[in-house]
């Protein structure tokens, strides 16, 4: 199983062909010139019957141009909707070569004119099938190289088994996936395991982070823009969504998107096409979107901060990233990835954690979950003098290592040093009057006056939170 993804490399090709051709003639001379070298062949006789037999991955398909309930090249495109990855071989007349030019720039891999040769058959099979070896291969490249790059995605917590397990799920559909969670945990390297996991993979994989690139700017950043588009657009300039075409767009926080660029995303999703600013022509681009947010989207909804149709379009699939405070026994095995990385990279030496290092690292609560726990250790193996890492390297002490008990111990000790020693002084009920009041306050502020919401936080009914903030005049 791939440790980056939890996926099971793939096996080695069984050489399977399909044949969509009424003509049982010819399917009895392909059948009979490739079976005896291995491969195996299955036929049939209608364009609605060998679209679904596509279903069980053949690794070829022979498709004739002419079908009895059918065209080849609606065919082809169905065909391809289905498995962008799919090698198509059309079997056409000589008359029809106009057509064949069409299907080779709708993405057919050859064509063969009747009667065909059987050693032309060969060849053209033998091709395709040394075509598919390659990109395998170039593909495990691909997913080796994105490991040696990016190995932070690890873990053994049931939280993360079920992440690698919704990964190998969605990565083979050509479908929309949105990804959750806080910043830091991961998303983008999920969306980088998905397309490199899908029939994409050999194409390029676009990022685009909504929150760098300031909203005015953001448009032309994701469609290109057309010289003299506006002031300082000196040349036609391609965006990202025609740069990820034949491959994947990983959109970054979608939720901070202006409803008028979420329109113009939405009518891309519908359509494949989209216009450059400045431009009047449509421009095809076939590209897998996946997107992420660490916000409540359909919170953002309700307060009418995000368009409801493109909430729907990327509600498709989901994968929810949890915080590293919650898979704390995934620790462990991050920080010996972090370590060995600091040594390769940054050329530290070997480096190991001492004992109350360790225990530090797992009482902490990680709000910038796993970037910020590269990045302590990291700035770890800089600092240390020795071979061992202290507790005080680890420089989280200051931050949020206390739990709540313990901050409120450290702050009530200074606040009531000379209270506690007053007569007839309401101590305790003074002390949680004010603790509940400046609690409320917070949470208030937090969530903008948010009634709803912040009762949901503070684990209250809504009425006694409305009686609380008009009895402390909040």
């Amino acid at each position: 199983m791939d440790v980056f993804t939890g996926i099971r490399p793939a096996r080695v090709m069984d050489k399977k062909i399909l044949v969509i051709d009424d003509d049982v003639s010819i399917t009895g001379v392909i059948k009979k010139t490739l079976e005896p070298g291995g491969y195996k062949v299955i036929s049939r006789t209608k364009l609605a019957s060998g679209i679904r037999a596509v279903q069980n991955s053949p690794h070829v398909i022979l498709l004739d141009l002419v079908l009895p309930d059918g065209d080849g090249l609606e065919g082809l495109r169905e065909i391809h909707a289905f498995n962008p990855d799919a090698v198509v071989i059309m079997i056409t007349a000589p008359a029809r070569i106009q057509s064949m030019i069409t299907a080779l720039e709708e993405g057919a891999y050859d064509y063969i004119e009747k009667p065909f040769e059987v050693e032309e058959l060969r060849i053209v099979i033998e091709k395709a099938f040394r075509h598919l070896a390659l990109k395998e291969e170039l593909r495990g490249l691909k997913k080796a190289k994105l490991e040696t790059e990016h190995p932070h995605m690890t873990g053994k917590s049931p939280w993360m088994f079920k992440v690698f397990k919704d990964i190998g799920r969605v990565a083979p559909k050509d479908i929309t996936v949105l990804i959750t969670g806080e910043s830091g945990t991961g998303k983008e390297l999920v969306a980088k395991a998905i397309h490199y996991n899908s029939k994409r993979s050999l194409g390029p994989f676009v990022s685009v982070n909504s929150t760098s690139i300031p909203g005015d700017l953001l448009e032309s950043e994701l469609f290109g823009y057309k010289k003299g588009a506006f002031p300082g657009a000196v040349s036609d300039t391609k965006g990202k969504i025609e740069s990820a075409n034949g491959g994947t767009l990983f959109l970054d926080e979608i939720a901070e998107m202006d409803l008028g660029l979420q329109a113009k995303l939405l009518r891309f999703m519908q359509g494949n096409e989209f216009t450059p600013l400045g431009g009047n022509t449509l421009i095809k681009a076939d590209v897998r979107i996946i997107g992420s947010t660490n916000r409540d989207l359909p919170e953002a909804l309700s307060k009418g901060g995000f368009r409801e149709d493109l909430y729907r379009r990327f509600d498709v699939v989901r994968i929810k990233l949890p915080p590293l405070r919650m898979r704390k026994e995934d620790i462990p095995l991050l920080v010996k990835k972090f370590l060995n990385d600091a040594a390769d990279k940054l050329e530290t030496g070997g480096k190991a954690l001492s004992r109350e290092a360790n225990a530090a690292l797992l009482k902490y609560d990680w709000p910038g979950n796993v970037r910020e726990l590269e990045n302590v250790i990291k700035r770890a193996c800089v600092l240390s003098a020795g071979a061992v890492i202290s507790k005080k390297d680890l420089l989280i002490e200051d931050n949020n290592s206390y739990s709540v008990k313990e901050f409120l111990e450290e702050k009530l000790k200074r606040y009531l040093k000379d209270m506690a020693t007053a007569q007839n002084f309401n101590l305790y009920g003074t002390v949680l009057t004010e603790v509940e009041k400046a609690l409320i306050s917070i949470i208030m502020r937090e969530t903008n006056g948010n009634q709803l919401q912040a009762s949901k936080i503070l684990g209250i009914n809504r009425n006694t939170l409305r009686s609380k903030i008009k009895a402390y005049k909040i």
